[in-house]
């Protein structure tokens, strides 16, 4: 990762902790971690707080390195659940969504420490990171899974994947185990 990426997140883990938010790193950045590098143009975090406490701290963002991509953000975060920022030093994207699924909020507690631009700043586990980008299925989260897949190994927790899958998948309707399954079989056969 390069310097604004790391610039980014340095600032963002500041903010978030001095605001006791807790949070994990998902997306392009924990696929680096989880899987192998690639690009990113962004920063993607989901944070674990209620619809109220992600207002209020809208009004922080005066006094954080960050500014809201919209002039109406607080709409944006009721309607959207997500809070769309702006590094002011670096210029990149940063998408906080808004943890408020039981899934959403073990993802943090389930966060493991990585280093990244020397800081220690939590990142959501390859499992979870495979669940959330087979929950989206688009086709660059699809690659990422088999990336991340092949690096992890055998060191994938596949009790937990299935289980967690089946609550998602009769949770949100759909159909997430047989592509574990797939993914599963795929990584035993050497795919």
């Amino acid at each position: 990762m390069n310097d604004g990426p790391n610039s980014t997140l340095a600032d963002l883990d500041d903010w978030l902790r001095d605001e006791y938010v807790p949070y994990a790193v998902i997306g392009g950045i924990a696929t680096t971690v989880r899987g192998e590098p690639r690009f990113t143009a962004d920063v993607d975090v989901v944070v674990g707080i209620d619809l109220d406490r992600a207002l209020r701290l809208i009004d922080s963002i005066e006094r954080s390195p960050f500014r809201p991509l919209f002039t109406d953000v607080a709409e944006v975060v009721q309607r959207a659940f997500i809070l769309p920022l702006r590094h002011v030093a670096t210029g990149i994207r940063v998408d906080m969504a808004i943890g408020l699924t039981g899934f959403e909020r073990q993802l943090i507690a389930r966060a493991t420490e990585a280093q990244l631009g020397g800081r220690s700043v939590p990142v959501a586990t390859a499992e979870d990171l495979i669940l959330l980008k087979v929950l989206a299925g688009r086709p660059r989260d699809i690659e990422d899974v088999s990336r991340i897949v092949l690096r992890q190994g055998s060191s994938l927790n596949w009790s937990y994947l299935m289980e967690t899958g089946e609550q998602l998948q009769q949770a949100v309707a759909v159909d997430l185990v047989p592509q574990l399954r797939r993914l599963q079989q795929d990584r035993e056969s050497g795919i």
